[in-house]
């Protein structure tokens, strides 16, 4: 008779904690799974071993000696998109759920636990190995962290899959919140590098003077204060992907040095003789018009075509409405899985979500899901809980365009901050020079 496989055969486990008694207990319980298991006490130990082996789980402890738990999430998270993190703490809040929700944790799990626990864990990775898909019922569907439910959605995956396999350079077009980073980062995880870096930056958050510094690296002598070479983010990214964010806003001058890094593959290390390999795949995106930017003269054109290799266009969320309730439910089970309640969505909730503009997209939404779960006390978010004038998105008027809609956003955003200007750019979720840009665009003071 066949010996039944073990849920976690294969499966390679980095447990990270400063508890040596701990790191043994998970040791012997995750290779009683069948799984792989290697060992970090710290963070520096732990960011070296996911830099020299792939791993499809981490378990990480929210104290270490040299630092926060949650700064080794982000940063593997970025990095290494494919790879499922599980928090561990022995001191759980919902505040610390949340964050670990958001930021893409698999599970959030409070010290001690029991073997059970760890086995619904390794099952649910080991599950979503093969193709990093799956059917979620009624329709829904995942895809390495993709949720929907529309023929849209349905289209973008099917592009998203068959541009995995090319090398290719790949503009995401999409409204702000629309998952722009997210597609990006599934394309990587489902391509044939998924088990090299991921690095990302966004391009309006640096000075143009510095972004060549920032992606292409230095020479030791380069300018004051280079005491070391420094690779760059397009050479840390070895044969990975690098994306970059808010292509739109990319200083004219420095436009020209990314198309010749494109083209020739290689780059010039700002203080070097001469240009050296940088293999990575390029992913860019942007919520603005390049058209436009074009015959503004703000974008070059040869730029564009040479980044419009494999376009993928995100429809905004108030146009793929079979998405609205796949994706609130998303976010509350992940919210209930960890904090280990028991919250559900009135199905009046649910209609009033569905009727909603969602202007911010599915950030909006996940912000809104999250709000309501922090502030309920009960079992159910109905619709007195989703109907606060912080999270309701304006009613239409007839005729009202689109920008009207943005425009509104904006002036909403800086009274919110009180007329501060980089706080609303990062209340809106956009750059800052985005902001100005549209702040100029809108006559607005």
């Amino acid at each position: 008779m066949a010996r039944k496989a073990k849920p976690g055969a294969g499966l390679a486990v980095l447990v990270v904690d400063d508890e040596p008694e701990l790191r043994h207990l998970c040791r012997v319980l995750l290779e009683t799974l069948g799984c792989q298991v290697a060992e970090a006490e710290d963070l520096k130990t732990a960011r070296r071993a996911l830099a020299a082996s792939k791993f499809a789980l981490a378990l990480i402890d929210v104290v270490l000696p040299d630092g926060s738990g949650f700064d080794l999430f982000r940063d593997a998270r970025s990095k290494f998109p494919a790879l499922a993190v599980g928090i561990m703490t022995a001191y759980a809040s919902i505040e610390d759920a949340i964050q670990a929700v958001k930021g893409g944790a698999v599970d959030y799990i409070t010290k001690p636990f029991e073997i059970e626990r760890l086995k619904e864990l390794v099952e649910f990775v080991a599950g979503r190995l093969p193709a990093g898909k799956a059917q979620l019922g009624r329709g829904t569907f995942e895809f390495y962290g993709i949720v929907g439910a529309s023929d849209e959605m349905r289209a973008v995956c099917e592009l998203i899959e068959r541009a995995a396999e090319y090398p290719s350079t790949v503009l995401i077009q999409g409204e702000s919140g629309t998952g722009k980073e997210l597609v990006a980062k599934a394309i990587h995880a489902a391509g044939p590098n998924a088990g090299e870096p991921f690095v990302a930056i966004e391009c309006s958050a640096i000075p143009g003077p510095l972004l060549e510094n920032e992606l292409f690296g230095h020479v030791k002598g380069a300018f004051t204060g280079a005491h070391a070479d420094a690779p760059g983010l397009f050479r840390s990214a070895a044969n990975g992907t690098v994306f970059l964010d808010e292509i739109g806003e990319l200083p004219r001058p420095f436009q020209v040095k990314l198309l010749r890094a494109l083209q020739e593959h290689e780059v010039r290390p700002v203080g070097a003789s001469g240009p050296v390999p940088a293999n990575a795949r390029v992913i860019v995106a942007t919520n603005r018009d390049l058209h436009a930017a074009m015959a503004d003269g703000e974008f070059r054109r040869d730029l564009f075509f040479r980044l419009h290799v494999i376009p993928i266009y995100l429809p905004p969320l108030r146009t793929r409405r079979d998405d609205i309730a796949p994706l609130a439910q998303h976010f509350l089970n992940r919210l209930n899985a960890a904090s280990g309640r028991k919250v559900r969505l009135s199905r009046g909730g649910l209609r009033l979500l569905e009727k909603r503009k969602w202007m911010g997209n599915v950030r909006e939404l996940q912000n809104c899901i999250e709000k309501a779960f922090a502030l309920n006390t009960g079992k159910m978010i109905d619709e007195e809980q989703l109907a606060g004038p912080e999270s309701a998105s304006p009613a239409p008027r007839e005729g009202e365009r689109l920008r009207d809609y943005e425009k509104q956003a904006i002036q909403a955003a800086l009274r919110q901050a009180g007329g501060n200007r980089k706080r609303a750019a990062k209340i809106l979720d956009i750059g800052v020079a985005t902001l100005f840009r549209k702040l100029k665009e809108y006559k607005l003071n």
